[in-house]
């Protein structure tokens, strides 16, 4: 796997937005602690393998979703729109679909 690959690879991609999105989180918290509590991070290895442990698996529920529930979602929704499965297949007259 060449950079390309890896830069377009939808896990890569979903990755990097989840951190973007949780940075701001990250620096509320941190920034409370020191200069509101003014104390430090207890056991902050501990904490930032928690952290990336968190950013590594809201990507890979983010990924499984995009990848499996969100088309399955799509199928359900033109199968339950389609014209045939409202009216049947004795047929409708046209134009009695108002949405």
């Amino acid at each position: 796997m060449n950079w390309s690959d890896f830069l377009h690879n939808s896990f890569f991609i979903t990755l990097v937005g989840t951190l973007r999105d949780v940075i701001p989180i990250i620096l509320v918290i941190f920034g409370f602690q020191y200069f509101i509590l003014r104390q430090p991070v207890r056991n902050l290895k501990k904490v930032l393998a928690g952290l990336v442990y968190v950013i590594l698996g809201l990507a890979f529920f983010l990924v499984g979703l995009e990848k499996a529930l969100f088309p399955l979602g799509e199928l359900m929704a033109e199968q339950l729109t389609n014209p045939e499965f409202i009216f049947g297949s004795t047929g409708f007259i046209e134009g009695q679909i108002k949405w």
